[in-house]
């Protein structure tokens, strides 16, 4: 199984991938054409377009121009022009190819985690859609100059050779003919323009058959619509920024992806453990590890893969993990600019970063601009996965602290030396200059179940609070936890490693 067959229908039924399709989707149910952009470094589309076209009930695939010089019988994966699909209304859609056809036999997102195709090739081929190849960079398309044949087999008339009847006029009368008669059933025509040697045939169709429809005044559901798949490569030089009307719908496979599906791919890709390994200590180990691995990886699901399978979860292997996932996948060549602050909440990349995007170099994640994971590698990037490893920490360790915290408070209060309303005053977190004479017994319980760990190892110093050893020992692995994620900084793998001893005892 090559990467790209094991990549994109586990893809396609993350909950991410799911909501962009469903927008492509309503999109078309509107009668609106749709063009698919995605950066040129994730393998081919068929997958996401047969999970899409799983929902459309009358559809053709226009065939690539290396299939228009065969007979119809003879092309690879294409059926004959007007050969129904079975199940469907007359004329509904013609089979796709081999592999559109493969992908479409893919179970839809279930509302469960999915269950990915695990094979040898798992852990380095597991989710190479989202932008990044084990194999060497694709080179640059560069479309060959039309002849005279190129024109004839064009893909007005491959698209023409689709109707049921024979053409009896003009290349230009395939507009005509789908926009009258019996071809104005709602067909979606499917362009996989990266199979397409002609970028300018495919913009003109994109922008000629939504006009000719709207001219022809045809309601959404009569129009033919067409939906087009494609790079930035593959279509000439700013025309997407040019489209984006009522009548044509640009999806870019940008910020795509979010914090859930990351997830859901590290932690299928786990290593599995003893049941007695996933208990107290083991289960924040896990939690920290996986959190750490989604923030580190963002987007980047296969690195997000490998990174799951390999790492020992410890702070101070990470850098070396990280790496070993990065060299499965070539480097990318595009620097990401940071002048973008929000470009990341955007939907589509901004102009100074779709080089970069399309290299692979930078996508947005729950609304951030996420660089590829080798770029925190880079000299002089240290502080950077220092920062996701915080994040990471933060998030995850941060309401442990407090339950613990809030655990110790209760257990030492019984032996205060103090009165409870007069511990609330002069170490609660709101701690007043006298006592509030209203206060009850409940409030002032409850206000002192919220004393932050300084003020508790302040009581300590003071003598208004007796702790044993173990008590203190514990305090002062939270505090100091506490204090370093506080100011930003990742807790190393020795202090970690205490405070999980703290946390599950």
């Amino acid at each position: 199984m090559t990467r790209g067959e094991a990549g994109h229908p586990g893809l396609a039924a993350l909950p991410g991938a799911r909501l962009w399709l469903r927008h492509v989707a309503d999109d078309l149910e509107a009668g609106t054409s749709c063009l698919l952009l995605f950066p040129a470094t994730m393998p081919r589309p068929e997958p996401l377009l047969a999970d899409l076209l799983a929902g459309q009930p009358h559809w053709r695939t226009v065939p690539p121009p290396d299939a228009a010089h065969q007979g119809p019988a003879d092309r690879p994966g294409v059926d004959r022009p007007g050969v129904d699909r079975p199940g469907a209304d007359r004329g509904a859609a013609e089979a796709p190819d081999e592999r559109l056809a493969a992908a479409a036999e893919e179970p839809l997102w279930s509302g469960q985690l999915p269950v990915l195709d695990i094979d040898d090739d798992f852990v380095t081929g597991v989710m190479a859609a989202a932008f990044g190849t084990d194999s060497p960079a694709p080179a640059p398309f560069v479309p060959r100059a039309r002849t005279a044949p190129d024109r004839a087999r064009g893909i007005e008339a491959r698209l023409e050779g689709l109707l049921d009847s024979h053409p009896t006029g003009t290349l230009r009368d395939v507009y005509q003919r789908l926009t009258t008669g019996p071809h104005t059933d709602g067909c979606v025509y499917v362009v996989d323009a990266t199979r397409e040697d002609d970028p300018e045939a495919v913009a003109h169709l994109l922008l000629r058959l939504p006009a000719a429809a709207k001219e022809a005044g045809l309601p959404p559901h009569q129009r033919p619509r067409l939906l087009v798949a494609a790079t930035p490569d593959h279509l000439p030089a700013a025309y997407p920024d040019r489209l984006g009307s009522e009548d044509i719908a640009v999806h870019w496979w940008w910020g795509a992806l979010s914090r859930i599906d990351t997830a859901a791919v590290a932690t299928v890709n786990r290593p599995r453990r003893s049941r007695s390994a996933l208990t107290g200590r083991g289960r924040i180990e896990e939690a920290v590890a996986l959190a750490t691995v989604v923030e580190v990886c963002g987007p980047y699901l296969d690195h997000a893969a490998h990174l799951a399978t390999h790492w020992d979860g410890r702070p101070d292997t990470l850098r070396h993990a990280l790496a070993a996932a990065c060299a499965t996948h070539p480097p990318a060549t595009a620097a990401a600019p940071t002048t973008h602050r929000t470009g990341g909440l955007s939907g589509r990349p901004p102009s100074s970063l779709r080089d970069p995007w399309n290299a692979g170099a930078v996508d947005s994640w729950d609304g951030h601009l996420r660089a590829h994971p080798a770029a925190v590698l880079a000299a002089g990037a240290e502080r950077s996965l220092d920062k996701l490893v915080w994040l990471a920490q933060s998030r995850t360790l941060l309401p442990l602290i407090d339950d613990a915290r809030e655990a110790l408070v209760t257990a030492v209060l019984p032996s205060a030396r103090l009165p409870a309303d007069r511990l609330a005053v002069s170490y609660g977190p709101e701690r007043r200059s006298q006592p509030v004479a209203a206060a009850t017994t409940t409030d002032t319980a409850e206000l002192l179940r919220g004393m932050e760990l300084n003020m508790l190892a302040r009581a300590r110093r003071d003598g208004h609070v007796r702790l044993t050893l173990p008590q203190s020992a514990r305090l002062a692995v939270l505090l100091d936890a506490r204090n370093c994620l506080s100011h930003r900084e990742p807790l190393r793998t020795e202090p970690l490693a205490r405070l999980y001893e703290h946390l599950s005892s």
